[in-house]
């Protein structure tokens, strides 16, 4: 699998779980470049345990079929190397398809990255075309371009409606999975804002460890310095389920202190974010 991102380790687990060698070839230093870094390393560590090949910080330099496989060549800082396959699986990114429907046509203003620019209300440099999903280049997201249409249809319709993307769920479906919501450190650290990192391993809901026995996972909450929730992220399942939770509480501003006056039904794996502030 060349790219280490989201769609490459769901498919590197999927093949994983049925028993298949996987080799999972990444540019970047780690896997799943958005997510959280130290969860990140975490489930790789837990898949390299279950036999996945990882080679980080190494370039595709070259592809060819042979009667062998798929050769795939490769640099890193150790040299250069081949790895041979029955199938290879491309997943290095995605971009939005601009062409065939008379969008070039329009000469709507661009980002600086290129990619068509809106309001909060989903609104161009064209006062009656709107844009929603992957042509934002916000997130590529189902469930982001779907809030985005949202906003979209009521601006149309007149209704007071703006786009927020303060906490735009992120999901890998791995097992276990992996999801984060709002700012991550390095996000956080890039744009200056100080912040406070809180952790506790997932073991401390009782719910999780019955429901995955010799499996452990860790739940981390970043807050600002008005103790405001900014981040929270989540390895072990069902991180999809429950990171809503904490995206709620980030929408609507909440500081730790607020958010830990909401009671939780116990036993839940999501009571996990109330037992970590």
């Amino acid at each position: 699998i060349v790219g280490g991102g989201v769609i490459g380790m769901e498919f590197a687990s999927f093949f994983n779980s049925l028993g298949v060698q996987v080799t999972v070839i990444e540019m970047m230093d780690e896997i799943l470049g958005g997510m959280d870094k130290e969860l990140s390393a975490l489930l790789r560590a837990d898949y390299t345990k279950r036999g996945i090949k990882f080679l980080l910080s190494t370039k595709v330099v070259a592809l060819s079929q042979t009667e062998e496989g798929a050769v795939v060549s490769y640099e890193n800082v150790e040299g250069s190397g081949t790895v041979v396959a029955e199938k290879l699986l491309m997943s290095v990114g995605r971009r939005p398809v601009t062409k065939g429907f008379g969008l070039e046509n329009l000469t709507l203003e661009k980002t600086e990255r290129g990619v068509v620019k809106v309001n909060e209300r989903m609104q161009t440099s064209l006062s009656n075309v709107y844009v929603c999903g992957d042509l934002t280049g916000f997130s590529l997201l189902a469930h982001t371009a779907v809030r985005e249409a949202e906003v979209a249809v009521h601006s149309i319709l007149g209704k007071e409606d703006t786009m927020s993307y303060r906490a735009i769920p992120g999901v890998v479906y791995t097992n276990p999975e992996i999801a984060g919501v709002g700012e991550t450190e390095e996000s956080a650290s890039t744009k200056g804002i100080d912040y406070q990192v809180i952790k506790l391993p997932m073991a401390y809901s009782g719910r999780f460890v019955a429901e995955n026995e010799g499996v452990n996972g860790v739940c981390k909450v970043l807050l600002d310095e008005q103790q405001r929730v900014i981040g929270a992220h989540v390895l072990g399942n069902p991180a999809s389920e429950i990171i809503t939770l904490a995206g709620t509480a980030i929408e609507l501003g909440l500081t730790a202190a607020q958010w830990k006056k909401i009671v939780f039904p116990h036993p839940t794996v999501g009571e996990i974010f109330r037992e970590t502030l």
